[in-house]
């Protein structure tokens, strides 16, 4: 499922995927950061983030 990161502030706008639920109100979230200069290059950071931290952009049925 796809999410807009709200927080932390470094990652803020970006888009995420849901890996799976660490707690109750905790997720596992993938972010990919692609350089623009240089296509070939991005980073993948996984982020511990609360529900408050993101917003769903659509659901996968």
């Amino acid at each position: 499922m796809a999410v807009r990161i709200i927080n932390p502030e470094y990652v803020r706008g970006f888009v995420g995927y849901l890996l799976m639920q660490e707690s109750s109100s905790r997720w596992l979230v993938k972010v990919i950061i692609k350089e623009t200069h240089l296509p070939k290059n991005s980073e993948m950071l996984v982020l511990s983030l609360e529900e408050s931290d993101f917003e769903i952009l659509h659901h996968s049925l």
